[in-house]
């Protein structure tokens, strides 16, 4: 523990900006999350080879050196909902005790250190299979969505930007105008939520559906090219 206690906020940025190097990350965020609980630093890095568009989610919960420790790892274990990999980052001028190593690797939990504004990683987080649905929803609070054709995922728009509602990274079902600004596309499958409602799985309420899905400008470009109208 620490005598200067700083407030976690002003953590978050040492953390991601480590993040984006450490594991090589090609997007991150902070203080993201769904009506479950926010996530302190977020980020999302490529692991599927040459083979494969799939991607790992890696979600850090951070804390001033304050919190008492399984509580904090308690936290930090819940975001496997979410995450493939779940993290807890914590201020200590010293590393983290054997006891705390042995908790961390009971519970499954990687562990940080944060001294004086730098980052160690301590224990590495096992790998986990989040829930699909709360997975890809907390990818597209990070304008990313996951092709319906390439299964590839690629940036919808500015992540700043989604409470606006979709970008100009893609387009909102118009094939023609995806392919001539050379855009994704998303679309809605009205199917699938009828049958979501009458099951009483999703009330759509005013809505016409919720059912969203997309297409990255890759595949509307090989794929539906030979359809346009611009020639």
């Amino acid at each position: 523990m620490v005598s200067k206690i700083i407030s976690e906020a002003r953590l978050y940025p040492i953390v991601e900006k480590w993040m984006k190097k450490h594991f090589q990350c090609f997007q991150t965020s902070k203080n993201t999350g769904l009506r479950h609980g926010r996530i302190d630093v977020l980020g999302v890095r490529d692991v599927g080879g040459d083979l494969s568009g799939d991607v790992e989610t890696i979600s850090i919960e951070v804390k001033r050196g304050t919190e008492p420790f399984a509580t904090a790892s308690g936290q930090a274990l819940g975001y496997k909902i979410y995450a493939n990999r779940v993290y807890l980052a914590d201020v200590r001028s010293d590393s983290f005790s054997h006891e705390e190593i042995k908790i961390a690797s009971h519970l499954g939990i990687g562990l940080i250190q944060i001294k004086h504004g730098k980052c160690t990683e301590v224990l590495t987080s096992p790998f986990y299979f989040p829930m699909t649905s709360l997975n890809l929803l907390i990818l597209e609070r990070l304008a990313l969505g996951k092709c319906q054709i390439c299964s590839s995922f690629f940036e919808t728009g500015k992540v700043k930007e989604m409470r606006k509602g979709f970008t100009s990274y893609v387009t909102k079902e118009n094939l023609e105008k995806a392919l001539q600004e050379n855009k994704g596309m998303v679309f809605w499958n009205y199917e699938v939520a009828d049958r979501k409602e009458k099951m009483k799985i999703r009330n759509r309420g005013n809505y016409d559906t919720f059912e969203r899905r997309y297409i990255c400008p890759e595949c509307v470009k090989i794929f539906f090219s030979k359809y346009s109208d611009k020639d």
